[in-house]
């Protein structure tokens, strides 16, 4: 047996290991914020949104001047689709920062998504004028253009953005979303798998691909893309209410309710989702059931076209029941947020005398990818 197996040497041995082990303990201690900074950065690289967004919120708690945090939070919110979230963080490393063009790049998308496109446009020209050579900025403008229907100069933007990051995931989702606005779902379906490519682990872009199949009456492969955005991210309800919308144009109205139901379950304030259940109920002619879909959607929505839409069909239910003052109110207030909006018209002229036939409203494009 060795000479120094004894107890007094156990006891020394004891000690030895004791004080071996003391600064291990500063492993344990809370991580910095840089370190949950980086953590995030990588959450987010894999498509964990609620990871990442934990991560960020967690570094901001510890560094509040943090700016690139704030950033990263906004982000992670905005594509879960919690929108109204992600303009606060967005704004928070604004305040920080300036004159930092990805945090306005992000605003700007934000409140794009919200429905505030003139605000957008505003944000992400200053982004655009802070750092031309930044592919967020220049891709944000160019969405906030094609919201607003300039789509030569959304064009004109997405190219520089492309030059500027061939293989950056966002670029390529916000080439389908421009190629959406010209009609191109052939095409858009193509930018969004190959945003999916390059990011397959990011549930948004499988939105958006779904809504461009959906427009191509692709409806089972467009199922598909939204179950896989549900899958990747049960938080954002708008794979739930893609799921709807490819039921009801199937006209399987049951099971495009139950989604839409469970879409409003995920987020009480998702306004499509209202509106999408209205616009079911409106096809059924359950009006009483449709008007305060219509109402909700209303008073949740912020884009200007889609509310003229959902106030021309409350005029269609008004005047059903014979309310012509009511049904009056909402034509011309929908006509005044969009001039054009023939149905509107007709539901004014009808109610200022015989001639014109009552007729259904369509499904505004502008639902297909909110």
């Amino acid at each position: 047996m060795p000479s120094w197996i004894g107890s007094r040497n156990a006891e020394a041995v004891t000690v030895t290991l004791s004080e071996v082990t003391r600064p291990m303990k500063a492993v344990e201690e809370p991580r910095s914020a840089l370190a949950q900074l980086r953590t995030g950065d990588a959450a987010f690289s894999q498509g964990r949104w609620v990871a990442a967004a934990d991560a960020y919120q967690q570094a901001v708690d510890l560094d509040p001047a943090l700016a690139p945090a704030y950033n990263g939070l906004a982000r992670s919110l905005l594509n879960q689709h919690r929108v109204g979230d992600a303009i606060e963080q967005a704004r928070r490393a604004l305040a920080l920062t300036p004159a930092n063009a990805e945090a306005r790049a992000t605003l700007s998308v934000a409140l794009d998504w919200s429905g505030l496109i003139d605000r957008a446009v505003d944000e992400a020209t200053e982004a655009v004028h802070l750092d031309q050579e930044s592919p967020r900025a220049q891709a944000a403008l160019a969405e906030a253009y094609a919201d607003q229907y300039r789509l030569q100069e959304a064009d004109e933007h997405l190219v520089r953005a492309l030059a500027l990051a061939p293989n950056d995931p966002e670029v390529h989702r916000t080439q389908g979303v421009i190629r959406e606005s010209h009609a191109d779902y052939v095409g858009a379906v193509e930018s969004y798998r190959r945003a999916i490519d390059l990011a397959p682990q990011w549930s948004y872009l499988y939105v958006s691909l779904g809504h461009a199949l959906r427009a191509q009456r692709s409806y089972d492969e467009a199922l598909a893309a939204f179950s896989r955005a549900a899958e990747l991210c049960p938080t954002d309800a708008r794979a739930e209410g893609g799921r709807g919308m490819v039921f009801h144009a199937r006209e399987e109205h049951e099971a495009a309710a139950e989604h839409l139901h469970r879409a409003i379950a995920i987020d009480p304030t998702y306004a499509t989702a209202y509106a999408q259940l209205g616009w079911l109920h409106y096809g059924r002619r359950e009006y009483d059931k449709a008007e305060p879909l219509f109402g909700r959607a209303i008073d949740l929505d912020r884009d200007g076209a889609r509310i003229a839409q959902y106030r021309h069909a409350l005029g269609w239910i008004f005047l059903s029941s014979r309310r012509t003052s009511e049904a009056r109110d909402q034509f011309q207030q929908a006509l005044s947020l969009n001039p054009d909006l023939q149905g509107a018209r007709d539901g004014l002229a009808l109610i200022q005398g015989p001639g014109t036939s009552q007729a259904q409203p369509p499904t505004p494009a502008h639902l297909r990818r909110r």
